[in-house]
């Protein structure tokens, strides 16, 4: 998989309304052909490089990207594009193999204050390049206020820390 390059002027003009109507810019219609062809895998990944928690995402989401969607100009609703995020993190099978390490050591460390979203996110960006993370956080578990403000019928802490748990696998050290 290789990133989406936002630099590169031509990539909006590439990017369909849904894309671009989606905060992380998730490359929509590719992780829906791959969850139309069965390979939840290669659609999870594909999320997961735009989006650090798809599995949190298909489930609480507010979906800016669905009033975007063209199909809701030409039929009666758009594309469930959130649910079928869920879908993939649903059906997937173990991808921890598949998930990047982290890199050669460059020298270099970086303190992460809380262990929410935002470092999570760093942390993930940050390790495959050889940065030594250190992420501190007072809870016992990674995850913040998405493990304390989301409801578990909502978001089942077996999801969360799935997800919590790829990008701590990445040699991150926690410090909880």
């Amino acid at each position: 998989m290789k990133p989406t390059n936002t630099d590169d002027p031509e990539y909006f003009h590439k990017v369909v309304d849904c894309q671009y109507a989606c905060p992380a810019h998730t490359p929509v219609p590719e992780y829906i052909r791959l969850i139309a062809a069965g390979q939840y895998d290669e659609a999870y990944l594909v999320n997961w490089e735009s989006n650090v928690f798809p599995g949190v995402l298909g489930r609480t989401c507010d979906r800016p990207c669905e009033p975007a969607c063209r199909r809701g100009r030409v039929e009666e609703e758009p594309v469930a594009i959130c649910r079928l995020k869920r879908v993939a993190a649903d059906n997937k099978s173990n991808v921890t193999d598949r998930m990047p390490r982290a890199g050669a050591p460059n020298g270099k460390r970086i303190a992460l204050i809380g262990g929410g979203p935002a470092s999570l996110t760093v942390a993930r960006d940050l390790a495959p390049l050889g940065y030594e993370i250190h992420l501190f956080d007072e809870w016992n578990k990674g995850g913040g206020m998405m493990r304390t403000q989301i409801p578990n019928f909502r978001l089942p802490e077996t999801v969360l820390d799935e997800e919590v748990g790829f990008v701590l696998s990445m040699g991150i050290h926690t410090h909880f």
